[in-house]
């Protein structure tokens, strides 16, 4: 049977194609009750992306848009410094890294230690020219389709480039971040590109500005049970701190330098 959060990403994803949803149906096709799909509606709605109807859902407003990187580098750029500046601090001699493209990822690469001797895998092509001459660094980009939106490359080539690699660290970003949704993105490749990362790494620390909480993206990348450290900063809201906290997730808060 299906997770609640895997559960509720398809649910999602059917209304977005289909517009609207109906309670019974979803029921038959889970194999779970109804109370436990108005449940999965309630939290939906709470999260304003549907609309109760009688004997379903539907759809109130499209996902929320993707900006390129060369627009996401200057959103809220303070704060992405402040956190790539934190996310520095837990990069150990010799450790093996996954950097997931990004804009506050980006800014991580450009933050970590001259000349100390690291591995580092990533998708992302500016992270990858930025540390092609790094002093101790091993480097590993992986293969795939290029995405202009974000730089990066994907798809299966990209997915098969972690084959029986393992790493100590993945530095992830992400569009959305709920708490009962876990991390989304708004590309379908990006996120399964993203799952395999996550199953590649023994720690997974989540990069993420206060905006990016409460927000969902069609794309499920993985629940919060997969996540241990999240970075962000002073805007994090106060209940989203106490909620990740209670799940055992290490919260790290960027201060100003």
């Amino acid at each position: 049977m299906l997770s609640t959060v895997a559960r509720r990403d398809q649910i999602l994803q059917a209304v977005q194609e289909q517009r609207k949803v109906r309670v019974s149906r979803l029921a038959q096709h889970f194999g779970v009750s109804a109370v436990t799909i108005r449940t999965d509606l309630r939290a939906m709605t709470s999260a304003g992306l549907l609309a109760r109807q009688h004997g379903g859902a539907r759809l109130v407003g499209e996902a929320v848009p993707e900006a390129p990187l060369s627009e996401k580098r200057v959103i809220h750029r303070d704060r992405k410094l402040r956190i790539a500046a934190r996310a520095a601090q837990l990069v150990a001699p010799d450790d093996k890294l996954i950097l997931d493209a990004g804009s506050t990822t980006l800014m991580l690469s450009q933050r970590l230690p001259g000349g100390m001797p690291l591995t580092v895998f990533t998708n992302s092509l500016p992270i990858a020219n930025g540390l092609n001459h790094a002093a101790g660094m091993r480097l590993i980009v992986s293969g795939g389709t290029l995405r202009q939106a974000s730089q990066s490359l994907q798809g299966p080539q990209a997915e098969a480039s972690l084959q029986s690699l393992f790493f100590d660290k993945l530095f992830l970003g992400a569009d959305g971040f709920d708490p009962d949704f876990g991390l989304s993105t708004h590309d379908m490749a990006d996120a399964r590109l993203n799952a395999r990362m996550v199953e590649h790494a023994r720690q997974v620390i989540v990069l993420a500005d206060g905006s990016k909480f409460g927000r969902l993206c069609l794309h499920l990348i993985c629940g919060l049970e997969n996540v241990h450290t999240v970075i962000s900063d002073a805007t994090m809201p106060m209940a989203m701190r106490a909620a990740l906290s209670a799940r055992g997730i290490e919260i790290l808060i960027a201060e100003d330098e």
